[in-house]
Order: structure tokens, then sequence, then C-alpha cells
């Protein structure tokens, strides 16, 4: 009888007692690896191994050991109707060798044929000298492959009653065939309870193996408790995203305490205790990892939170730092002192761990965030936007991220593109400041109906919104609309009712509209507040267009007295 790795069973090839020149076996991908031995001691190709098979055939036709050779090779290359033959007339030939039911059974299986399938698998039972330990997973699969899954269920259930997984090693994968069996139905939870059921079980085989100094079948007692320690972990995150932390960190604890080799458990207990409140329950778990397994990096990561839950900074980053000692180093560590310096207000430790993981793709980008706003208190504000943009990239709905790269991208004088930011940031969350800024570059980038739009949010947000006022009154006027721009300015004026630079651009309004002494009225307003050379020289051009020449030059003298400027 053949090995069975990974759940997938090998056809088996003549018993010992007969002529043993075939064998085939189970590689780790699954694949049957077939080897015959011919009497010429030569390479043969499988088409050599039939021509020579069926002359021995030939010459003893009673040899059933030969059909169950033949038949091997012909289950090698997938030809399964031929297999089907050959197995069957070594079966006829010696119908109480029970491999050759086996192999037979297998074949039916392959063949969708799973009611003869289990009548061989039967016969194999009845008949293998060894005990057919594989019969009931065989069987079961059978039920299962035909969609009876009650069926595979009872027999897995019975074989189990037989084989106890504390000792036996078919047993250990009828617990892997049947929980495999539920989760392909769907039932999680049947799953997980079979696991629960059979985890002491294959706990005390890792126990006996590792008395006895052997390794056989300690994989499958581990798989056992892996996959619970998977489906914990899995209903743990679950719980997490549900609102449920406490849940969620006891689960994660069951699975810690299943294998403690899984350090990196440590924590996401932690902090799921600390989302429920329990901090003191979040500490105990740190203190007992330090005490137990001092040479693990989860048991250093789950300190530094319990240290950077209670803004103990320093002793956080002396616990990250001990982590990257036990190696290996990586990003994502280095990220996490970087943002610890970044809160205490030490922006250039913070850079120089930041940037060592600041490159990796996997990143989070609220680290890429706050390596970013490091650049930005140092004023780089060009290097702080590639990673500003990842930001966005990765999280198109963090508002900080895009507001923070509209600034970048401002401030970097790359008006159009801050534009864009700009206007993500106030779709996210609107804001008289960003729609002010977003008006500023829309201006620069020569856009101005957005510009317009831009300053008239501001003013919503904000009716007293000085600034937004005016540069809505100048891009009123950029725009020609110079009716709507001295309406704007006379309501800038209700504000600020002494500015020259309000009654400077509406005289300047009034005068593309060619109301001469409207603009002069607002001209003379503004010489009150200030005299400059512009405004002389302007009030020149009134007087130019109302026919006063000498009264225009008098202006036009008083201008190129005070100089360029104004």
């Amino acid at each position: 009888m053949m090995a069975v790795t990974g759940g997938i069973v090998a056809l088996g090839a003549a018993p010992a007692a007969a002529q043993n020149v075939a064998s085939a076996d189970t590689a780790a991908d699954g694949s049957i690896v077939y080897t015959y031995q011919s009497s010429s001691g030569l390479e043969l190709t499988p088409e050599d191994k039939i021509a020579e098979l069926n002359a021995k055939i030939m010459r003893d036709p009673t040899a059933s050991e030969n059909y169950n050779d033949l038949g091997v090779v012909y289950a090698q290359l997938e030809e399964w109707s031929m297999a089907r033959d050959a197995f069957m007339a070594a079966v006829q030939g010696n119908p109480t060798e029970g491999d050759y039911h086996r192999n037979l059974g297998l074949v039916f299986s392959k063949l969708g044929q799973y009611e003869l399938a289990v009548n061989e698998f039967e016969a194999y039972r009845r008949f293998d000298v060894m005990g057919a330990r594989d019969t009931w997973r065989l069987i079961a699969q059978a039920h299962a492959d035909a969609g009876h899954p009650d069926q595979a269920r009872a027999v897995y259930q019975e074989g189990l009653a037989v084989l106890d997984p504390q000792q036996e090693i078919e047993g250990l994968r009828l617990v892997l065939a049947w929980e495999s069996l539920e989760r392909a139905a769907g039932d999680s939870a049947a799953a997980l309870q079979l696991l629960e059921r059979y985890a002491p079980a294959a706990q005390e085989f890792i126990r006996k193996a590792a008395a006895a100094e052997s390794e056989e079948g300690v994989p499958l007692a581990t798989a056992v408790l892996d996959r619970l320690v998977a489906e914990y972990v899995t209903n743990a995150e679950l719980m997490a995203d549900s609102g449920l932390p406490l849940e969620a960190a006891e689960t994660y604890a069951k699975a810690y305490t299943l294998n403690p080799e899984q350090d990196a458990l440590l924590p996401h207990i932690v902090a799921s205790y600390q989302a429920a409140g329990e901090d003191l329950q979040a500490r105990v778990v740190a203190r007992r990892a330090r005490n137990n397994y001092p040479d693990k990096i989860g048991t250093w990561l789950a300190t530094a939170k319990v240290h950077e839950h209670e803004r103990r900074y320093e002793q956080a980053i002396e616990a990250y730092q001990q982590a990257v000692e036990i190696g290996p180093e990586s990003a994502e560590l280095n990220l996490a002192i970087g943002n610890l310096y970044l809160q205490m207000g030490d922006v250039e430790s913070a850079r120089k761990y930041m940037a060592q993981g600041i490159d990796d793709p996997d990143t989070p980008p609220e680290v890429l965030y706050n390596y970013a706003v490091s650049l930005m208190k140092e004023k780089k504000y060009a290097a702080a936007t590639n990673p500003l943009r990842r930001v966005v990239q990765q999280r198109p709905e963090m508002y900080q991220g895009w507001a923070a790269l509209a600034q970048c991208l401002r401030l970097s004088k790359r008006y159009t593109e801050a534009v864009e930011a700009y206007q993500r940031t106030l779709a996210l969350k609107p804001d008289a400041k960003h729609a002010y800024n977003l008006g500023v570059c829309a201006k620069r980038s020569n856009q101005i109906e957005i510009a317009i739009a831009a300053y008239e949010q501001a003013l919503e947000l904000d009716p007293g919104y000085v600034e937004a006022r005016y540069n809505l009154s100048l891009a009123l006027m950029d725009a020609s609309r110079y009716e709507e721009a001295i309406a704007s300015f006379d309501s800038l004026l209700e504000i600020e009712p002494d500015s020259y630079r309000v009654y400077y651009s509406r005289g300047l309004s009034a005068y593309y509209l060619g109301r001469y002494d409207d603009a002069l009225d607002s001209y003379e307003m503004a010489l009150e507040q200030k005299e400059t050379a512009n405004l002389y020289n302007n009030i020149g051009l009134v007087y130019d267009k109302l026919g006063q020449k000498k009264k225009a030059q008098s202006y036009y003298k008083e201008a190129k007295a005070l100089g360029a400027g104004g």
C-alpha cells in the first residue's frame, strides 16, 4: 500500500510478494512519480514500459502483478480507461490482493464511477494484510466527490472511532480531510468545531513523537493545529472589524495559546484589548511575553504598543529597537520608530528612520502621510509631494492626504496640479480656507472661472472672509465682468470702508465700463487713503476720456513726480 502526501492518494504497484518491478508514489506537488525497472537495466519511455509489460503478459497471462504494473503506468499517463481495464484484469487474476482493489477503486473515482469505487475500497479493506488503514478516507472521499456529504461525514466519524488521532497518522489525515469537506460545504462553524475537538489529540501526538524523537506524522498533527489557529485568527479579525474588540482579543489569545511560535499574534492581542478599554490586560499580555519569550519580535512589538498607547514614546522606541535587534530589520519597524520620533517633535530622527522604509510599496498610507508632514515642517514641499501622491492613490478618501498634497503643490508653485488636489479636498470636506487657496491656484494657472467659483464657495462658507471677497472682485475683473466686480467691491467696502486697494480697483472697473464720473469718485476716495503714481496716472486717463486734456496733463505730471509704483 503506497503512501499519502497532502491528501492525494498514490496508486500502488505490485505487492512485495509479487515481481516488484514497478512503484508509484506521490510527489510534493501532488503528481504521481512512477518508476519501472526493466530487466535490461535500461531507462525506458512509458511506451517501452507498456510494451515490456505486455510482452510479459503474453508470456504468462496468469501473472496478475503484471496487469497491476501496467495499470500503474497507464494511470501515470492519465489514461484512466486503459488503467481501469488493466486493474480489472489484475483483480480477476488475484481477487484477494487488497492493493489491486485499492488501485481499481482510485481509477473508478477518477472516472466518476463512485459507487464502483466504494465497492472496490471495501474489498481492499477485506483483503489487505496491513489493515487498510486508509479505507475510511478513500470511501469518504468517494462519497464526497459523488455529492453525498452526509455519507462522507458518517464514514469519517466511523473511521475516527477506530483510528485515534493521538497515535494514528491515518486518524490525523481523517481529521484534515473531514475539515476540508466542511470548509468546501461552506460550514465554517462545523469546521471550527471539528478542529477544536481534535486539537488536543494533535497536541498529544506531537508530544509523544517528541518523546520518541520521531518526526513521522508530526506535519499532519501540526497541520490540524495550524488550521485551527488560522480559523481563530480569521474570526478574530472579523470580530475586530465588527466592533467586538474584547471578543477579538480573547480569540487571538486562543490562537496564540495553541501556537506560541506565532508571536506576530501578540501585537494584535494587545491592540484588541486596548480597543476594548482593557489596558491592564494588554499590559499583562506584554509582560508575560517578556518573561516567557524575550527573544521573540512579537514580544517587543506588543510591548511597544503598550508604551505607545500610554504615550510613553521613548520607552516605545526602545521596545521597537529591541525588535530590530532581534531582526531581521524591516521597513515597517523603522517606520514605526520614525513615526514615534515625529510624535515627539524630533523631525530629524523621524526622517532618518522613516526614509529607510518609505520606498517599500507596502508602506501604510498613514505612515507615508506622517513622513510627508515631517518634510513639510522643514518646508521641503517638493520632496513631500511624491509620498503624498502615494497616500491619495492608496486612500483616495483620505481628506488630510489631499489637503497636504494641495498645499505642497501650491507652495511649490505647481498651480495647475494644485487645482485638482484642492478640488478633491473640497469634495471630501468643504472648507473656506481650502476654497480660497483653490481660487488662488486657479487664477495663477489662468483658470479664471474656476477661481471665481472657488472664491464664491469660500464666501458661502465664511461670508466675512475679506481676502476671498477681494480676490473674487479681482477675478471678476479679469473675466471682464465689471458690473459684478463693482457690486463685489461695494460689498467689501461694508467690511473695509477705508481701503485704498478697494477704491482703486473699483475705480478701474468703472473706467472699463465707461462710467468715468463713477471712476473719478472711487479714485478720489482712494486718493484720500494714499497717493500713488498709478492712482494719479489713472485719474489722468479718466480726464483724458472726459476731454479735459490740461487737467489730465497735470495728473500725469504728478504721477511722474511720484515715480513708478503704487
